[in-house]
């Protein structure tokens, strides 16, 4: 397993895994050609945001950004191939990617898809919020870690 920084030649299989592991949780094709814009990452967010990459035998499974919001940090993309969901690839890549790139001792938010709640729960995050959503309906949970750097 390889971790590094995300490159601009790197976009289409971003783009294409972000999809892929969406669509892992059965979700209807309409709702996810409604979610496309929030899936994408683009060269501009790989300017804005910090972007880990995780090879594993010189192939990208997965990726995961986190950006600074002021006040807190924002974790916007953490996807992996569902063949090496729920076998620990995950939580080392949003552990390497927050121990990295977290340079300030503030909170660290994530949007996440109902799904994902409980991983996030394990990594030491907690439901503040709940966001409507696509459908109409539909919630998502609005997560938080209060202190990163206390854990680690």
């Amino acid at each position: 397993m390889k971790l590094r920084k995300a490159v601009t030649h790197d976009l289409p299989e971003l783009n294409r895994i972000s999809v892929i592991s969406k669509k892992h949780w059965g979700y209807p094709e309409e709702w996810i050609k409604r979610w496309m814009k929030d899936l994408a990452v683009t060269a501009g967010d790989l300017i804005s945001q910090e972007t880990l990459v995780m090879e594993f035998e010189k192939r990208v499974i997965g990726f995961c950004s986190i950006k600074n919001q002021g006040d807190h940090y924002e974790v916007m993309h953490l996807w992996i191939l569902p063949e090496f969901i729920g076998k620990g690839y995950g939580k080392i890549l949003l552990k390497e990617t927050l121990t990295s790139f977290i340079l300030e001792d503030k909170p660290i938010w994530v949007l996440a898809d109902p799904n994902a709640e409980s991983f996030y729960e394990k990594q030491g995050f907690m439901t503040f919020e709940k966001v409507e959503s696509y459908p109409k309906g539909r919630f998502l949970p609005m997560m938080k870690m209060n202190s990163f750097l206390e854990r680690f």
